[in-house]
């Protein structure tokens, strides 16, 4: 059964960019789960100067050695709001599969990516949310005794282009990345620095996504354009497979999920490579689906686009997770 939504009326008479906004801002609302772990919300510390926050939810299984997954925000959202999206399955799947969730806060509800133009004041202000994070593992490592060696990281738009940013700079800080609903910058709007390092990756990309276009172009916000132009998907994932030593045009397999959802317009594609150093490379390929995150318990309003629920997102993502670590 999908979690009902409940979306204010007046929701419905606004702007698309509002809609957007008031969306991604303070997502619908959706059964909290009742599990036997912890919630901690609104953690504040301070880090780069700055009082940061962060909320993560404690399983009822924890012990020493657990592993530590960051899921981060899209614009103009924040933890609470993502944790939501989700559905609360990191929080529920966290208590059979020994980490704790993460929902970091980005600096005013963005993260400093690799998009050179975007307008937003993580960027312009040139905020380390690298040495933020590298911040929030030493803190877990004290107060909780997480293995550094067991680090990912997760998340949707502005803070998929976050994980891209750890996997392009930092490697060496954590074991793998999953992505959702976004592909790298072009050359001309990318001021990362690439380490060279290959890591195991996954992309969720939606081929009707209106916000961050499956087949490249200007990454757009109701007539901001400011975030620039990104790659194609496939584009996006060459890189990293390239980087890894695998050939695009051999993966090592190619799943086909089963339509359980009812909607025969979506599908689910995931294309596996492996690369050297024991990285994996996937590609979900989420057809018919737009800026969302694969649920098959939430539900997405319709402005965001259809729903890629033949798949969990957050199951797929621990269990390609959970593989890095074989």
């Amino acid at each position: 059964m999908r979690y009902l939504l409940l979306l204010p009326l007046g929701l419905l008479l606004l702007s698309n960019w509002g809609a957007l906004r008031s969306y991604f801002a303070e997502s619908p609302l959706a059964s909290e789960l009742d599990l036997a772990g912890e919630y901690r919300e609104k953690v504040v510390v301070s880090s780069g100067g700055f009082d940061r926050s962060f909320s993560y939810y404690l399983p009822s299984t924890h012990k020493e050695g657990a592993a530590l997954i960051f899921v981060l925000h899209g614009s103009i959202s924040s933890g609470e709001a993502i944790r939501k999206m989700t559905g609360y399955e990191f929080d529920l799947l966290a208590e059979t599969n020994h980490y704790i969730p993460v929902y970091a806060n980005g600096y005013e509800n963005h993260w400093n990516d690799c998009r050179a133009s975007a307008d937003y004041s993580a960027n312009t202000q040139d905020i380390d949310d690298i040495a933020h994070i590298d911040f929030l593992i030493d803190l877990f490592v004290q107060r909780h005794q997480i293995d550094p060696a067991k680090v990912f990281v997760t998340g949707h738009s502005n803070g998929g282009q976050m994980a891209y940013k750890f996997a392009l700079e930092a490697p060496q800080m954590i074991k793998a990345v999953a992505v959702l609903s976004a592909n790298l910058p072009v050359d001309t709007n990318f001021d990362c620095n690439k380490s060279g390092i290959p890591i195991s990756i996954a992309i969720f990309n939606g081929t009707e996504d209106t916000i961050n276009p499956y087949y490249g172009g200007v990454v757009e916000l109701d007539g901001n354009e400011s975030r620039g132009l990104v790659l194609t998907t496939d584009q996006t994932t060459e890189y990293w497979a390239q980087l890894a030593g695998a050939d695009m045009a051999f993966p090592d397999k190619i799943v086909e999920y089963p339509e359980t959802d009812g909607l025969p317009y979506t599908s689910v594609v995931a294309t596996h490579w492996h690369g050297i150093n024991d990285t994996d490379v996937r590609l979900y390929r989420l057809q018919g689906s737009g800026h969302v995150i694969a649920s098959k318990i939430y539900d997405f309003p319709e402005y965001i686009g259809p729903n890629a629920s033949d798949i969990s997102g957050p199951e797929e993502i621990v269990r390609f997770f959970n593989g890095t670590l074989d």
